[in-house]
């Protein structure tokens, strides 16, 4: 497995990593028509413009993964100056394969946060169980948006 920093020539693999594991994972979690409206084209540009602090796992010669993360959390994050990890997907034929995991750790390390803020899905059993298992708990915040319900979790280090 190698992680690499995303650039203008792989941002198309991460906005395809992002897409393809919403369809994978939230069919069933989310309103079909904002999964059926979300297009890779949008996360490769974001990508592309933006693309510090992001990272792609590549394992058996494919993007199996991607990683977005903020040095200092959102505003609306219960501890603000801690970091935030704003995305983590990685694509169902290469979960529980130690590419999570791989992301979550490149991104600590790359973080000088001591305490790291994340947003899990509502019902998305697997997520949180990984969470848990990487130190995450529930801190009770809880954000309401779009039809989708997201349970702050926060890791101390």
């Amino acid at each position: 497995m190698e992680i690499v920093s995303v650039c203008a020539e792989n941002a198309e693999d991460f906005g395809r990593v992002i897409c393809d594991a919403w369809g994978e994972t939230y069919r069933g979690l989310i309103p079909d028509e904002i999964l059926d409206g979300r297009r890779a084209e949008r996360w490769t540009e974001r990508a592309r413009l933006s693309p510090e602090n992001k990272f792609i796992a590549y394992a058996e010669g494919e993007a199996a993964g991607a990683v977005g993360f903020l040095p200092r959390a959102r505003d609306f994050c219960t501890c603000e100056e801690g970091g935030e990890i704003v995305a983590l997907y990685v694509l169902k034929k290469f979960q529980r394969k130690g590419v999570g995991k791989a992301l979550m750790e490149r991104a600590f390390n790359e973080m000088t946060a001591r305490r790291v803020t994340l947003f899990v899905l509502k019902g998305n059993v697997n997520a949180i169980d990984f969470y848990k298992h990487m130190g995450f708990e529930f801190t009770g915040k809880v954000l309401d948006e779009n039809g989708m319900t997201e349970l702050e979790m926060l890791k101390s280090f």
